[in-house]
């Protein structure tokens, strides 16, 4: 197979690289590189349970745009696999809340060494700056889309 050199940096748009992101290319490597275990939609799953706290199910598929059954699925396996805990909801008898047991804190901890492990090794020779700078326009990118969902108040 032969390598292709970097795509020169005048010779590219937004659009471009945006479609070669989104055509998979990092998350394939991703992949690759994951243990085997559990599904992307999982992970983020423990990821959206965590920075929560504690959440409903309901709340939990909204915010991961996901249908309520899906997420229902999902939830029960990470029960019965011991990733998650559940209560009930004081203000609302009849729902529950989620969040991560201890063995589901540590799956999400290894994860995320892993994928601070493969992102740094990404940006091997990139300067601090330019991991900032990164990392401050792809927060900015996703406040925009969360922005545009309503989830946020507009910058001013």
């Amino acid at each position: 197979m032969t390598k292709r050199s970097a795509t020169p940096v005048s010779d590219t748009t937004l659009e471009r690289e945006w479609g070669r992101l989104r055509r998979g290319h990092l998350m394939q490597q991703v992949r690759a590189t994951s243990a085997p275990g559990h599904s992307p939609l999982e992970i983020e799953l423990l990821r959206a349970i965590v920075e929560a706290g504690e959440i409903r199910a309901s709340d939990l598929a909204n915010r991961l745009f996901v249908t309520k059954t899906s997420i229902s699925r999902y939830v029960n396996d990470m029960l019965k696999e011991g990733l998650l805990s559940q209560r009930r909801d004081p203000s609302d008898g009849r729902a529950t809340l989620l969040s991560v047991s201890a063995a589901g804190r540590r799956e999400f901890e290894e994860r995320e060494a892993r994928r601070s492990e493969f992102l740094g090794e990404i940006c091997r020779g990139w300067s601090k700056s330019d991991v900032s700078t990164l990392t401050t326009l792809l927060q900015r990118l996703n406040d925009g889309l969360a922005e545009m969902r309503g989830e946020i108040a507009p910058n001013a």
